[in-house]
């Protein structure tokens, strides 16, 4: 009883104005309890109609077995209602590959992925990632990471599983990622939603494990304007894709929970967005039954701590009506039929528990089956790495030709010593508890890994970073025609990096020692997560060479040879901007603190946004502050020349809708449909095959003063011939150059002169074309 109380209490104050006291948003007023918007199915009519059915055949207590986690094979699980030959569910992260199973594909991972700038890649990287989970009878991926975080601050430990914090890519690729993945029949939960920007802030000593300890989590303090223009795109274009699923976040999003918040879940996931899908928790993220059963979370995970029978106690009292609960179950269900799990999808074939054989639990027994279903995934992993591999200096030193001495430095470059590279659960922690990876990092730690049954060929040869070794190093160096020096920066869930943005393992050091001795050129290869402040080394006479190789997954060595050599042409592009200092960023967006609040006590710190959107790229154009490498920015071994930029009206009606949202916006075309198509002609002007990304940036009318300079609003990745060339087209719909309305609440196109430049790096921008957008008459 007194957890139900508990719930009362906390549900009191939920009531409070989720967005008053912030600009441009009118408080929130409850004169009774709010409740989520019911499901109607939407494009899922016929399968909404079966979870219809099954909800009127159930009992109370088969409902909410449904909504509650239960013990089982999988990181999460919920109960089924058997007798309806409903099974329960399988949830199992992560972004790049299913985690905690053997015989699966450790891909490149999302943010490196969209390196790719490549539509088609990342479609078929999503559709081979889903057949994995499919393989091993997982239900619902909890997958992707759509912007939660987006990449606000360089700082974030979890920016690299995400795509970009740039709303256009991020956007896109969630879209296409949500519709491959789901094209295996698997369920996708789109996360973390919404304004996960940083993790919570630990004031405590590791624990034995090197978890945080002390921790708070913090409150994300938005406007209107930046809600919707900025962190909420990625959003959409998942709902509009069909995700099925939507997790919600750990921090509190304007003094509110993420997952007992009312504005946001239910106005505008499921009211504005018209999500027919259902909401769950992120693990541990539950704070209450009856708020955030009443502000529209669907699904508590992974275990049960205020729903079972918490949530039936709450559902018998009319705290929560039953017609609630109903709504609950037949969100959770519409999936499942929509995608045919009921009828041939595999059952769940591996444990988390261990990779061996069988283990028992609570008198349970858990079998994995070691079932492979990767074909020739490891091929196309290696294709994704190499494609998204970023070039950030040639000095000519690259493709490697006629080389007779190379010299290998750094662990970097050393094989992992097991099978994760540092343990079960890819959190990499040794025993004095800091992060560290035991050789050449692939992926980052926590949910959004997947294991690596290989990596790609092993090399050994003065693999160290120990000060120690820099004299037989420099030995080794000094005989070298080239020097490849491999550095990293290992991220992970549950720490944001530390202030500097610096290498790992004193990699600015190894770089210096090495480049002092080096008969030839250095190529220094990063592997990370994020950006890195280089300016200490980058201009050293003899860094002839410098790439950014991202978190490139399995097939790492393989895809790294083949840019080194030239068997690929590098095409890569940066998808966020690395500074010259720390400066160059926003301060205070990453919070360290705990704030206090009566008597000096703790509260949950809160993180005003104050930048607006202004980040990544847009912040350093707002500011005029020259970058080291701008977002959208990398080499090629071939040149390229783009001319003839026009952008023409148009009127193409939007086709790839699964669920249609309810925006309002102003004008009679559709909000998707495309409205203006952009052209432009891009020829190789080199001696080498290879591909490029012709760029799309928009500036608004000067009349909307809070936008920045410029916005990516179209991307196009082409391969070509020495002398071919070829007319891209960028399409332009209706939301790509409107603006969040704040007073009026709707989305529209300003009147004024647009100003749209064409190129291959949000700095080398040499098109222009202007166009007036006039009052209609």
């Amino acid at each position: 009883m007194w957890g139900l109380l508990q719930s009362a209490l906390v549900y009191a104050n939920a009531l409070a104005p989720a967005w008053s006291g912030v600009s441009g948003v009118v408080p929130q007023k409850h004169h009774k309890a709010p409740h989520a918007p019911y499901a109607d199915g939407g494009a899922w009519a016929d399968a909404f109609e079966l979870a219809k059915d099954a909800v009127l055949n159930m009992t109370v207590e088969e409902k909410v077995n449904i909504t509650s986690a239960i013990l089982g094979p999988c990181p999460s699980n919920t109960g089924g209602v058997p007798r309806l030959n409903i099974t329960g569910m399988c949830f199992d992260d992560g972004p790049a590959g299913p985690r905690y199973t053997d015989f699966v594909t450790q891909f490149p991972s999302a943010f490196f992925a969209a390196a790719s700038f490549d539509r088609d890649l990342i479609y078929e990287r999503a559709v081979r990632i889903g057949n994995e989970f499919r393989g091993k009878g997982i239900n619902v991926a909890l997958a992707p990471v759509t912007g939660g975080p987006l990449g606000r601050s360089p700082y974030a430990g979890r920016n690299w599983e995400a795509f970009s914090p740039d709303p256009y890519l991020s956007a896109t690729m969630s879209g296409i990622t949500v519709r491959g993945m789901q094209s295996s029949g698997l369920i996708t939960c789109a996360k973390h939603y919404v304004l996960y920007e940083q993790e919570p802030v630990c004031t405590g000593p590791l624990d034995w494990t090197g978890g945080r300890t002390d921790c708070r989590d913090v409150s994300s303090n938005v406007d209107d304007k930046t809600f919707k223009e900025l962190y909420l795109p990625s959003f959409v274009e998942s709902v509009r894709a069909g995700t099925g699923a939507v997790m919600c976040s750990y921090n509190l999003i304007n003094g509110t929970f993420s997952c007992e918040n009312d504005y946001t879940m239910n106005t505008i996931l499921k009211g504005e967005l018209n999500f027919q899908g259902f909401i769950l928790s992120d693990y541990g993220a539950t704070h209450s039954t009856i708020p955030s059963a009443m502000s529209g979370m669907d699904m508590e995970l992974p275990s049960v701590a205020y729903f079972g029978p918490h949530l039936l106690e709450a559902v018998k009292h009319g705290h929560v009506p039953v017609h609630r609960l109903d709504d609950m179950v037949r969100r959770i269900l519409t999936p499942w039929y929509a995608f045919q799990q009921h009828r041939s999808y595999p059952e769940t074939n591996f444990q988390k528990w261990t990779l061996e054989d069988e283990i028992e639990i609570d008198g349970r027994k858990f079998r994995n089956a070691h079932a492979d279903n990767r074909g020739d995934n490891p091929s196309f992993a290696r294709k994704i790495a190499a494609e998204s591999t970023v070039l950030l200096k040639n000095t000519g030193v690259l493709p490697l030709r006629h080389i007779r001495r190379i010299g290998v430095f750094g662990s970097d470059a050393d094989y992992p010593h097991t099978l994760s590279g540092c343990g079960p659960d890819l959190f990499c922690m040794t025993a004095s508890k800091e992060r560290y990876w035991n050789g050449t990092v692939t992926i980052g730690g926590g949910s959004g890994a997947a294991y690596a049954d290989y990596v790609g060929i092993r090399v050994d040869h003065l693999l160290h970073d120990d000060p120690a070794h820099f004299v037989s190093m420099g030995f080794i160096a000094s005989q070298s025609e080239v020097c490849l020096v491999f550095v990293s920066v290992f991220l992970k869930e549950n720490q944001d990096r530390e202030p500097g943005l610096r290498l790992d393992k004193g990699g600015e050091d190894l770089i210096r020692a090495v480049e002092a001795r080096c008969a030839g050129e250095v190529v220094v290869i990063i592997h990370a997560g994020g950006q890195v402040v280089v300016e200490d080394w980058v201009h050293l006479p003899r860094i002839g060479g410098v790439i950014f190789a991202g978190y490139p997954g399995q097939e790492t060595g393989n895809a790294l040879v083949d840019i080194l050599w030239g068997d690929v042409n590098p095409s890569g592009k940066l998808p966020f901007t690395m500074g010259k200092a720390t400066s160059d960023w926003p301060t205070g967006n990453i919070l360290r603190e705990t704030s206090r609040g009566w008597f000096g006590s703790e509260t949950n710190p809160r993180s005003v946004f104050s930048e607006g959107l202004a980040i990544d790229y847009k912040w350093f154009d707002k500011y005029d502050i020259t970058p080291r490498y701008e977002f959208g920015f990398g080499l090629s071994y071939t040149t390229f020349e783009m001319a003839s930029l026009k952008v023409e009206k148009t009127w193409i009606k939007a086709t790839d809708t699964v669920q249609a949202t309810n925006e309002k916006h102003e004008g009679g075309d559709g909000l998707y449909d495309t409205i203006y198509v952009a052209r432009v002609n891009l020829t190789n002007t080199g001696s080498t095959a290879g591909a490029e990304v012709a760029q799309l940036y928009m500036s608004y009318p000067q009349s909307e003063v809070e936008q920045p300079p410029r916005h990516l609003k179209g991307f196009h990745k082409v391969y070509l011939q020495p002398g071919q060339t070829q007319t891209v087209q960028m399409h332009l719909r209706k939301k790509d150059i409107s603006v969040w309305d704040v007073k009026h609440q709707t989305w529209r196109i300003p009147k004024g002169r647009f100003v749209f430049y064409a190129g291959n790096s949000s700095r080398n921008l040499p098109l222009e074309f202007k166009l007036d957008v006039k009052d209609k008459k």
